[in-house]
């Protein structure tokens, strides 16, 4: 299980997705962190819990997620883009952040949070 004993960081506003989104962390043995829609609570929930990495939807409703993905980066903690938008409209402080584009799959997820997650390893 690629997120056994990890803390996922789910930033979604959209209820059933970001049901969803928790249910594909838990199936894949991650602990989750919220969900959370906003970008205040998002930041607490970093400072409070400390993930160890993060699933960001790129728009939520009034805000886009972009100073939760900074405070990531800052941070050093791992973190994708679940969203509907293409790579191209993703701000370019973050094109090279992995996305996956809305609805997310299981296998996917379980793919793109390994890679994720061998990608931060190399880093360290």
């Amino acid at each position: 299980m690629p997120l056994a004993g990890r803390k996922v960081l789910i930033v979604e506003d959209q209820y059933l997705i970001a049901d969803d989104l928790s249910e594909l962390v838990g199936d894949l043995g991650g602990d989750v962190i919220g969900p959370t829609s906003r970008v205040v609570s998002a930041l607490a929930a970093i400072r409070s819990e400390g993930p160890d990495l993060a699933l960001l939807d790129v728009n939520l409703g009034e805000e886009l997620v972009y100073p939760v993905a900074a405070a990531l980066q800052a941070a050093g903690i791992p973190f994708l883009f679940t969203t509907g938008y293409d790579a191209a409209v993703i701000d370019p402080r973050f094109r090279d952040v992995p996305h996956l584009v809305k609805p997310i799959l299981k296998g996917r997820l379980a793919q793109a949070v390994r890679e994720l997650l061998s990608r931060a390893a190399e880093q360290d």
